[in-house]
């Protein structure tokens, strides 16, 4: 019998629902799924929204970037009807709401912030803005904070110290255990809990290397489940997953950030 690290659910249950919408998240009660994934990113006039791309055009009615837009704009947009007619009318939500939902429902969560190219007084603003909204998150739920820009972690650890952080890290040209030397400096540099590697070149080497180090290893995007389970195998801490609801009941309950 196969045994599975905890998994996360990628942006929701984004195979089910549309991906990063209150409906996408609020399945995970529904398939038993303790924890999901999220991206933020900021708007013009600082609202913090949940979404991936930093342009609308793929995930929601509208057209462009957001960087010159506001709230207004935002309340015109359907970001489901891209994914099913059954989803219409699905909003872009704002990280106040998922905060809300989490509290509600028990839900615990890796926030990713997007490495923003908003500029430096909104980049900032970002960090801020996701400190001060998590102050109304439960004590009892686990959350880490996440992002592949370490000047965001950085901003993260001045503003949110007590939060624990991840580095996320994609695979470059080049010898494999070299970059992960290089991860593990950024993330002690950035006293981070966890690594967030790439699936696609991962190998039981480089996972224990990370392991020695101290850190968590959380692993994105893993849809098969027999790759989850050598994952497993090698002592991966998670796996954050496009098919929560495919994966044994024990590890879609599993709270892997509490």
């Amino acid at each position: 019998m196969s045994v599975y690290s905890p998994i996360v659910a990628h942006r929701g249950m984004s195979s089910l629902a549309p991906e990063n919408t209150i409906a996408a998240f609020a399945a995970c009660v529904e398939h038993g799924v303790a924890s999901f994934e999220f991206d933020v990113d900021i708007m013009g006039d600082g609202t913090l929204i949940v979404i991936h791309d930093n342009t609308l055009d793929r995930t929601t009615t509208g057209t462009g970037g957001y960087y010159d837009k506001s709230f207004s704009d935002l309340r015109r947009l359907d970001a489901g009807a891209w994914f099913s007619p059954t989803y219409r009318f699905e909003r872009v939500p704002e990280l106040a709401s998922v905060i809300e939902l989490m509290n509600r429902t028990g839900l615990d969560a890796n926030l990713e912030i997007k490495p923003s190219t908003s500029g430096h007084e909104m980049r900032q603003s970002l960090v801020e803005g996701v400190a001060v909204s998590l102050r109304e998150l439960n004590s009892e739920r686990g959350i880490i904070i996440s992002s592949f820009d370490p000047q965001l972690l950085a901003g993260v650890k001045e503003h949110a110290p007590h939060i624990p952080r991840a580095c996320l890290f994609d695979w470059q040209d080049g010898p494999e255990l070299e970059q992960v030397d290089s991860w593990i400096d950024i993330a002690r540099h950035l006293d981070a809990r966890a690594i967030h590697p790439g699936e696609s070149r991962l190998t039981r080497q480089a996972v224990q290397r990370m392991l020695e180090a101290g850190f968590e290893v959380n692993v994105w995007t893993v849809n098969d489940l027999h790759r989850a389970a050598e994952l497993a195998e090698w002592g991966v801490h998670s796996v954050i997953t496009d098919v929560a609801q495919d994966f044994p009941a024990e590890s879609r309950a599993a709270r892997p950030f509490a």
